[in-house]
């Protein structure tokens, strides 16, 4: 049995911006290992009102994706299982699935008590950004990569 907070991270809701989709804002529930970073998107959110693009996500059939990966969580029997896991939830999508030593920059900075993960890639442009709400829960998962 995986051990919240020791071998993995979950948070239900979170902001999430990426330099694959610029232009929108995703609302996902987070899932971090010592490994990975997922983001399991739950909204997206297209920045400008004019084309007011908004999509709700779906991959649990009859629950909400918090308690689909919730239970998906429970069902895994290490670590690496879950990764396995999530990465083919996600279709191993890289505006999804984020493999830690990939991104040369995994920083996270801090304003007004919120705790932001940027992710970079220096010369590719490449970037991915997101911010864990709820009282206490960036600091969290801020401590929990050591930083």
């Amino acid at each position: 049995m995986l051990v919240q907070d020791k071998d993995y991270v979950f948070y239900e809701d979170s902001g999430v911006m990426n330099s694959k989709q610029p232009m929108k804002i995703l609302n996902a529930t987070v899932v971090g290992t010592k490994n990975y970073v997922f983001f399991i998107p739950t909204k997206t959110t297209g920045l400008f009102l004019i084309l007011d693009t908004i999509k709700n996500h779906s991959y649990f059939q009859g629950i909400s994706i918090p308690e689909g990966v919730k239970k998906l969580i429970d069902s895994s029997n290490s670590v690496g299982d879950l990764e396995e896991s999530l990465k083919a939830l996600l279709q191993d999508d890289e505006k999804y699935v984020h493999f830690i030593l990939d991104w040369p920059s995994f920083k996270f900075k801090g304003f007004l008590g919120k705790h932001t993960l940027r992710l970079g890639k220096g010369g590719t442009g490449a970037w991915s950004s997101v911010t864990v709400n709820g009282k206490g829960k960036s600091k969290a998962f801020r401590t929990y990569y050591g930083q």
